[in-house]
């Protein structure tokens, strides 16, 4: 009995270690929300970018779907900013015309209605040519001059195309079809009067992953259950008295039992033995 002692503290102290052992691997693995409030286009297109440069990522809502949160490995923070800087993620935001001419019960003057149609043709063809595969950054600057009726001279319209692309892409051979594009969605705007500059983006150069996480996350929650379970199938077992003897010392207690009851028995046998 005595001898088995010693296992069953041991087993009562290791499972406490084992618990610890399991926090210490769950947070080795843990991750942190890198962007929110996401579409789940945007945050599909994000995940899979990174997951092709090697960055644990996944993705997460917390209101059925209506928006999506980022996660990313905590050791891997600065390698996922720069892979989705290189590929332009994630999306600007652009207003649409729609919603900028949304009726608010308000009235608005003939100045404003014309700045709201302005930038929101701006904000539209933002929007369509950043969809164009290899733009990183797309923004469109249009001035429509207000031309007095009876002015012998009419000033033109005119149009400026700021395109920051990825340094893989041709967009040089698309800047007649970009002009055009333009030109067609203003009025009174000529092929002339439209201006595109593309600039190529500077190479993204990686910092070295680091190797402290060297296993996936779900293989790391895998082995802090494990360790959890084990931690308490033995304080079970310990509880129990499995580890600690408890039936081997009851067969103790038997053996001495019985023994008592022989020695006993003898005993009244000497005494009723005739003396010689």
């Amino acid at each position: 009995m005595f001898d088995r002692l010693p296992t069953a503290r041991a087993s009562r102290r290791a499972a406490p270690l084992l618990c610890v052992l399991a926090l210490c691997i769950a947070l080795s693995g843990c991750k942190k929300e890198l962007y929110g409030n996401l579409s789940e286009q945007d945050v599909n297109e994000m995940v899979v970018a990174l997951l092709e440069r090697g960055v644990d990522a996944s993705k997460d809502t917390s209101d059925a779907g209506k928006t999506w949160s980022l996660d990313v490995d905590d050791t891997q923070m600065v390698r996922a900013m720069e892979a989705l800087r290189a590929r332009g993620l994630p999306h600007s935001k652009f207003d649409d015309l729609g919603a900028l001419f949304k009726k608010d019960g308000l009235v608005s003057t003939p100045t404003e209605e014309r700045v709201r149609f302005i930038y929101g043709t701006s904000q539209e063809l933002s929007s369509t040519l950043s969809k164009i595969d290899g733009v990183l950054v797309a923004r469109v600057q249009i001035v429509l001059p207000n031309n007095d009726p009876l002015a012998q001279t009419i000033k033109p319209s005119s149009a400026a195309v700021f395109i920051k692309y990825r340094r893989d892409s041709d967009i040089g051979a698309l800047v007649p079809q970009i002009k055009t594009l333009v030109m067609h969605s203003v009025e009174g705007l000529t092929y002339d009067q439209v201006s595109v500059t593309a600039v190529a983006a500077d190479p993204v150069e990686y910092s070295q992953q680091p190797q402290s996480s060297g296993m996936p996350a779900w293989l790391l929650g895998v082995l802090a259950g494990a360790v959890v379970l084990a931690a308490t199938a033995l304080l079970v077992l310990a509880r129990r008295g499995v580890l600690a003897g408890r039936p081997g010392a009851d067969a103790a207690g038997g053996d001495g039992a019985a023994s008592g009851r022989l020695g006993g028995l003898l005993a009244r046998l000497r005494r009723l033995r005739p003396a010689n």
